[in-house]
């Protein structure tokens, strides 16, 4: 799992499908958990930014480009609904990711992808390719 080690050798038993050119906001208080996720977006071929607090994440969101995003809806006790709103203006396809459940998303954003923590590297992969596949068009056409 993700929350484990962040040594990539052991995180990867599979071929990751290569997304180049994708920017990937990763959202995650915790930098265990924040790490493992940017391996996982490295070894997409994908670029990763990491923030760990709303204001940061919504500072990132606002003013750059971003393919998608991995969001944590914890953020060190605050919530990240402001972070949501920015890159939902933005038209940035965002994966949700807690150990919280469902009841710990705004209404609004409860239609989002969602991975419950813990989750695996596969998850996050799937997630992300599942995200990732206007990226890979727009690209490509």
């Amino acid at each position: 799992m993700i929350a484990g080690t962040v040594e990539t050798s052991s995180v990867f038993a599979f071929e990751p499908a290569k997304q180049a050119g994708c920017r990937i906001l990763i959202v995650e208080d915790q930098m265990l958990i924040a790490l493992g996720l940017a391996d996982v977006v490295s070894a997409l071929d994908a670029t990763p930014v990491v923030a760990s607090r709303v204001a940061k994440a919504v500072a990132f969101a606002v003013s750059e480009p971003f393919d998608a995003a991995i969001v944590d809806m914890n953020l060190a006790g605050e919530t990240a609904d402001a972070v949501l709103d920015a890159l939902n203006a933005r038209d940035v396809p965002i994966v949700i990711t807690t150990g919280y459940g469902v009841k710990a998303i705004t209404e609004k954003y409860r239609g989002l992808p969602l991975l419950a923590k813990p989750y695996t590297a596969e998850q996050i992969e799937a997630a992300l390719l599942n995200l990732l596949a206007p990226c890979k068009r727009a690209r490509s056409g």
